[in-house]
């Protein structure tokens, strides 16, 4: 059995956020670490894996229809799919995909061996999406990309329950991991020649930790301590919320010459209405407070998350969110158009914004901003 796991190949493809990309380096590891070749094709493989995206519609889609595709030229192979899709859509997934061997959500990825190894012994389909709460042993999982950066997670799951977000259902309640543990394993990255570390969360600024060698530690006491390591030249994270960002955190930034000044601050829109039916805990007027005092303490750059096509969204809530981003200007911004996401409460709400007024919108911001990005980086 040893010598049959041994040559096994294993191709994993990786779709969506960091935080996808970082799970995806953790279960590589424990391939390794039981035996099996990382290969960079399909072709390759003896097992094939998609770490999926469920944010949008289109995203789980475009990875279920993917698989589908390669299921019709490889017979033979095992298929597994793994990430927020597997969480959300579950036995569902059999349906779709009837070739599908294995299905594992994010809090369940340390289980994937031992689905592997029941695939290959009874060929049984096997569904790993139980947990809701991920159990923290990634620092024991020590494979990296062969990369010159290295994203290191501070926190799992989310709180806020935005309204048209499905993260809270896929990856659990907000948790955050030990601050020594973080620290431990930006030190070995320096140890492997990293130099530059991006803090993933997704809210970072919640994270907080009573530790007993630190006490009381939030976010911007763990940048300190993060600064402090010897080695690590550069600092990045992602992603803020606005309603838990804070001046001071501004004023952290300005004082440590390591944190890249490179600020993702998502907007989502720019009327008040719509950001309330959102959940977004803030209104514009916060928001554009908040970007001032970066840029006036920090004078760095700033990117964006904009939503089109919101339920109810007018001409008028539309025309908000356009002069909000020609007022503030934002070096980049990812521009969706909105897709229910059930359970997320937003899709309880009719989806009643046309699907080529929501187009319309898209390419409407899409071209404004891309003039806006060329501009600023004209003038630099």
């Amino acid at each position: 059995m040893k010598q049959e796991v041994a040559t096994k190949k294993v191709f994993i493809r990786t779709l969506g956020c960091q935080m996808n990309f970082r799970d995806s380096e953790i279960v590589k590891g424990l391939f390794i670490k039981d035996g099996y070749k990382l290969v960079d094709s399909e072709e390759e493989a003896d097992i094939i894996i998609f770490n999926t995206c469920s944010v949008r519609q289109h995203a789980e889609d475009r990875a279920v229809n993917n698989m589908a595709l390669l299921m019709k030229r490889f017979d033979k192979k095992i298929f597994g799919l793994i990430g927020c899709v597997a969480q959300h859509k579950k036995d569902e997934l059999f349906k779709r995909l009837p070739k599908l061997d294995f299905i594992c959500g994010p809090s369940n990825i340390y289980d994937i061996p031992v689905a592997i190894k029941n695939v290959l012994s009874n060929r049984e389909k096997i569904n790993f999406t139980s947990n809701i709460i991920r159990e923290d042993k990634e620092y024991s999982v020590l494979y990296r990309e062969p990369k010159k950066q290295a994203f290191v997670n501070i926190t799992y799951g989310c709180n806020n329950f935005c309204s048209y977000c499905i993260v809270p259902y896929v990856r659990g309640p907000l948790v955050s991991r030990p601050t020594e543990d973080i620290l431990r394993e930006v030190e070995d990255l320096t140890k492997q020649g990293i130099k530059f570390v991006i803090l993933l969360g997704q809210n970072v600024n919640s994270y907080f930790y009573n530790s007993k060698k630190y006490k009381k530690v939030d976010f911007i006491k763990l940048l300190k301590f993060v600064c402090s390591i010897d080695g690590i030249e550069k600092i990045n994270f992602t992603t803020n919320h606005p309603k838990d960002t804070k001046v001071e955190l501004f004023k952290t930034i300005s004082k440590l010459e390591k944190i890249e000044r490179y600020l993702h601050l998502p907007m989502q829109s720019g009327s008040n209405r719509i950001l309330k039916l959102m959940n977004r805990g803030y209104t514009i007027e916060r928001y554009k407070k908040l970007v001032k005092a970066y840029r006036d303490i920090c004078c760095g750059k700033l990117s964006t998350d904009i939503i089109v096509g919101f339920p109810t969204e007018t001409d008028k809530d539309f025309n908000m969110t356009k002069e909000a981003i020609l007022e503030i200007k934002f070096d980049n911004a990812y521009i969706f158009k909105y897709s229910p996401r059930p359970p997320a409460e937003s899709s309880k709400i009719k989806d009643d914004v046309p699907k080529n007024v929501k187009e319309e919108r898209h390419k409407i911001l899409l071209d404004l901003q891309k003039k806006i990005s060329l501009s600023l980086k004209c003038q630099s």
